[in-house]
């Protein structure tokens, strides 16, 4: 990066997120909200994303030649490809830019998609973690890869939206964090809404249940938010949280695929298990 390239303060760039959903939307609103020439775009153009106005651009090839710090917090792979390297794609820009990638995916797609970006694309990953409500309230925690340089600079800009900004290491070394955490999330996905269905045949007490559990060593994320996570009770659907977590499971196991020391706990039978739990998840009344 070069002086002139940006400004020395992120802050006084041209932000662009790409990818309004459940989490790129607060996202974008908390930029907007503390004054940041933030723009959003996304893939499917939303109509309901018309109401931010001059907040929002349907256009992707005028979305990213407008800006010059773009976060993609785009659904999956396929839908990365389509804004890296789809029809007016961020690598058909001549000008630089910064590619800021809070997606969860695949780390080797990642590498992958780095060797076919031109030098005048930065790219760092940066996935996030906390689910809907820590967006909302601006407590994400972020899981970056990049040089420490480009860290330095980007932090403010993360500090918007997350309060935990955690440099894991050089470029990839973030979302193979994230693949890991995410691993971890999705068993005590399975395994509590297990419990809770077992306890329900019991006739046990749901809230006793869980107040005992909250201060004892089966205590976990999903369990204590249990009332603040809106997908708490969902099925699973490929469209829906559930599915996204599948979907990070299958990331976890592409990212050891070519390890020569394959055990159990990658390909064997824990993640199948996981993986077939979270596809017959049924909905909770």
């Amino acid at each position: 990066m070069t002086s002139n390239s940006f400004n020395k303060d992120i802050l006084k760039e041209k932000i662009g997120l790409a990818g309004c959903g459940n989490m790129g939307l607060p996202m974008l609103n908390s930029m907007v909200l503390k004054n940041i020439d933030a723009q959003g775009y996304d893939i499917e153009n939303k109509e309901s994303l018309s109401a931010l106005g001059s907040n929002f651009e349907s256009c992707k090839k005028s979305f990213l030649t407008d800006r010059n710090v773009i976060i993609s917090v785009v659904r999956d792979e396929e839908d990365t490809l389509e804004l890296c390297q789809g029809s007016d794609g961020l690598f058909e820009q001549q000008s630089s830019k910064i590619l800021i990638v809070s997606s969860t995916l695949s780390p080797r797609f990642l590498m992958d998609l780095k060797s076919k970006a031109p030098k005048n694309i930065i790219m760092i990953d940066a996935p996030m973690s906390g689910a809907t409500i820590a967006a909302k309230e601006s407590k994400l925690t972020f899981m970056v890869g990049c040089e420490k340089f480009f860290f330095v600079y980007i932090v403010p800009l993360l500090e918007l939206m997350g309060n935990q900004i955690n440099r894991i290491g050089n470029y990839g070394a973030g979302m193979m964090v994230k693949v890991l955490n995410n691993f971890i999330a999705a068993s005590s996905v399975v395994s509590v809404r297990h419990v809770l269905h077992q306890a329900q045949k019991f006739e046990l007490d749901i809230e006793a249940l869980f107040k005992t559990i909250d201060t004892s060593s089966g205590q976990t994320w999903f369990g204590t938010n249990r009332r603040n996570i809106e997908w708490f009770k969902e099925s699973f659907e490929n469209n829906n949280t559930m599915g996204i977590l599948t979907k990070d499971v299958l990331a976890y196991v592409d990212a050891f695929e070519n390890e020569v020391d394959k055990d159990n706990f990658v390909n064997g039978e824990l993640s199948k298990s996981i993986l077939k739990a979270l596809r017959n998840m049924p909905a909770e009344s």
